[in-house]
């Protein structure tokens, strides 16, 4: 998985790429191929994404508003790359998870940033859930 990087970024987001490189490249990449990618959870500007891998503005937003009310998340599901997922789990402080048939989309919220990975038929949507709420764990813990 290629790893495309902004040039504009605050200190902030450096630090959260400078984690990204190392902890994705090493745990996220070599073990699941999942599409990834990291947004501000305040301002929704991408971080950093996987190669190929990006929200629309109206994406993005739609998800961040399913973090903070899951009942609508619940009602309309969330798009990723205009594919339409049905939300299995949210619960309004951690995380999103949903599905569309086999394949599945995990969103992780920690206190300054949205998570966000896609799963397809190569590797099992459990798989992918489970890397993206660790990243969000990782990132928790160091205080992002």
């Amino acid at each position: 998985m290629e790893v495309a990087m902004r040039t504009d970024v605050t200190l902030r987001e450096e630090y959260v790429l400078k984690l990204w490189d190392t902890y994705i490249n090493e745990n996220l990449v070599q073990s699941t191929p999942c599409k990834a990618a990291i947004y501000d959870a305040c301002s929704l500007r991408l971080v950093i994404a996987s190669d190929g891998f990006y929200l629309l503005n109206n994406e993005i937003h739609n998800m961040s508003e399913g973090m903070r009310y899951p009942e609508v998340a619940y009602r309309n599901g969330i798009d990723i790359q205009s594919r339409h997922y049905d939300v299995r789990l949210a619960d309004g402080r951690n995380g999103i998870y949903a599905r569309d048939g086999s394949d599945g989309c995990t969103v992780c919220k920690t206190s300054t940033l949205l998570i966000v990975g896609v799963s397809d038929q190569k590797v099992k949507s459990e798989e992918c859930n489970e890397q993206i709420m660790k990243l969000g764990d990782y990132f928790r813990k160091i205080g992002l």
